[in-house]
């Protein structure tokens, strides 16, 4: 058998070449035991309406106000399911959740994904061959 045939291992540095390398992203969020909204300051339009005293309807303040008061998500209730959903959408996007890890008061999350390259940067290289 002739060593020509056989497919070459790729190097190190070939391999590489397949991607540019990697993308980080740290989130944070803050493990503080006491919260830094209270939740009776939580917007809510029943209490802004009976705080007018009902001048304005709890639905009419939603609708005019869409900013203060938003609909609130399927599964943004108890905190597990929000960082659930979060970490979700993250990995669709194509993040690798790598470690978790305590700054102070912080969790900190790094992710980290493959920087492939631009279609436009490896038709330039191939040129160049």
């Amino acid at each position: 058998m002739d060593d020509a045939a056989l497919p070459k291992p790729e190097s190190a540095s070939e391999s590489f070449s397949r991607h540019d390398g990697w993308e980080y992203r740290v989130i944070h969020i803050n493990i503080n035991e006491k919260s830094t909204r209270d939740s009776s300051t939580t917007p809510n339009p029943e209490a802004a309406s009976q705080k007018l005293q009902g001048a304005l309807s709890p639905e009419f303040i939603k609708r005019e106000f869409p900013g203060l008061y938003p609909n609130p998500k399927p599964g943004s209730g108890h905190p597990a399911m929000q960082l659930q959903n979060f970490l979700n959408d993250l990995g669709l996007q194509g993040w690798e959740l790598i470690e978790i890890s305590p700054v102070g008061s912080l969790l900190m999350f790094f992710l980290k994904r493959k920087r492939l390259s631009s279609p436009q940067k490896n038709s330039d290289s191939e040129g160049q061959g």
